[in-house]
């Protein structure tokens, strides 16, 4: 499967291991799976041993950065309700496997 956005193609694998920021400027964590639905895809971001799910859809994803390998998020309110306060991963330099290295 290869989701469009901002005239560019990548393939679920070209995002894997991206940063992933909220509104708010913070490092949620890693992109560190995609599943796969019938009506849009779930990415999982990884954070130490949490995770939070994020659906792939054009209102919440704002910005896929493949030459920085970033991805950049609006997350609902309502996500404060299901996650509680969202923790920033600004400080962790490695996620499951995956090294974030700083720009």
């Amino acid at each position: 499967m290869e989701p469009k956005k901002n005239n560019f193609k990548w393939k679920i694998s070209d995002i894997l291991g991206f940063e992933v920021f909220n509104q708010n400027g913070n490092r949620l964590g890693v992109l560190s799976d995609i599943i796969l639905t019938g009506s849009n895809d779930v990415w999982v971001v990884k954070y130490y041993n949490e995770e939070v799910l994020i659906p792939a859809l054009k209102n919440i994803v704002k910005e896929v950065n493949i030459a920085r390998k970033k991805i950049f998020i609006v997350l609902p309110k309502e996500y404060e309700d299901i996650y509680g306060q969202v923790k920033s991963a600004d400080n962790i330099l490695e996620y499951n496997g995956y090294y974030i290295y700083e720009d």
